[in-house]
């Protein structure tokens, strides 16, 4: 059995307050926080990840799991105006790749888009769209 291995980043934005973004993002493992709110953070997935990928829950001190939502996090912190894109990324060998990427402003708003939409768009493109195959094994 082949492993994921995938990685994440966002794209550069300003929060109200640095240091309550950053003792936010603390709380959450396998996330670094880089950059100033000058010329804006970047949330990365640290290379401790078991996958590369953003984290979907984590254990705390207590051995007590808590989720993790990082674009929710991340919007709570965001300065008016601003949006955070994150992206991922990944494969499992060349069985099946993986890509996507979310949009959240400082409302909570959401956007997300796959690679695997590729699909809808091409069985638009044939009259039998029954023989697309997919792009993995």
């Amino acid at each position: 059995m082949a492993n994921y291995y995938g990685s994440a980043r966002s794209n550069y934005f300003k929060v109200k307050d640095e240091e309550a973004f950053k003792e936010a993002m603390a709380a959450i493992p396998d996330i670094e926080v880089s950059g100033d709110n000058e010329k804006g953070f970047c949330v990365l997935v640290s290379g401790n990840s078991d996958s590369g990928g953003w984290p979907g829950y984590y254990m705390d001190e207590d051995d007590v799991e808590h989720e993790a939502d990082v674009p929710a996090a991340v919007a709570e912190h965001l300065q008016d105006d601003e949006v955070a894109i994150f992206m991922e990324a990944g494969a499992e060998k060349l069985r099946y790749l993986v890509g996507y990427a979310e949009a959240i402003n400082s409302k909570g708003e959401r956007e997300a888009i796959s690679i695997n939409g590729i699909y809808e768009i091409a069985a638009e493109m044939t009259n039998k769209p029954e023989n697309i195959t997919a792009a993995e094994y």
